[in-house]
């Protein structure tokens, strides 16, 4: 059987000077098919403070390697600070093309996002998920108290799992609260990966 792949090949369209870093480049390129149906995924795999999603058209602005990076529902693609011409063919196809495939197999296999997700993860803050950790400033994630964490983890800076408390039998509530809050594809956005657990 086939392998599901969305995206084969993308075309540059169009290159112009780097607006924020002097003899960088931005570049507009075009995927080989529409992005309508992973655009979501991809929003709610990403943690929220490196994407940007505006649900009406349904274009999605991810910060990524100090880059941002546009995708549109039709498949246009812009990309800023980036060296040069292969460096933004590499980036396409080495950290984009895996991206948005990987996107369409979750799409195949789960179906798109509920609205009612993608509105809850639109309106999360760091806070929010502050609330559903055990609270206990143990610093064992790394980071001295669970606020810092929070903002870490929602910045994509730390992962869900360095938290090994949450875990534990006495946090099942609140473990079980930020998956009925926010849905196990976008946990692992997080760092927390419960896909294949039951």
């Amino acid at each position: 059987m086939e392998e599901k792949i969305l995206v084969r090949n993308f075309e540059i369209k169009e290159i112009l000077p780097c607006l924020t870093t002097p003899g960088y480049i931005r570049f507009v390129a075009q995927a080989d098919n529409r992005l309508d149906d992973v655009i979501p995924i991809i929003f709610i795999q990403t943690p929220p403070g490196k994407a940007n999603y505006i649900q009406k058209d349904n274009t999605l602005t991810l910060r990524m390697f100090n880059r941002n990076v546009t995708l549109f529902a039709s498949g246009k693609i812009g990309v800023t600070n980036t060296p040069d011409v292969n460096a933004a063919k590499d980036f396409l196809y080495n950290t984009l093309k895996p991206l948005i495939n990987n996107a369409y197999k979750d799409f195949l296999k789960h179906g798109p996002p509920s609205k009612d997700q993608i509105k809850a993860i639109k309106k999360s803050s760091w806070m929010e998920l502050y609330k559903y950790l055990p609270g206990e400033n143990c610093g064992e994630c790394g980071y001295p108290i669970c606020s810092s964490f929070a903002v870490a983890v929602f910045q994509g800076d730390a992962k869900l799992s360095q938290c090994k408390l949450l875990r534990e039998p006495k946090y099942n509530s609140k473990l079980q609260n930020l998956i009925d809050k926010f849905g196990r594809m976008f946990l692992a956005s997080l760092g927390l990966d419960l896909i294949n657990e039951s």
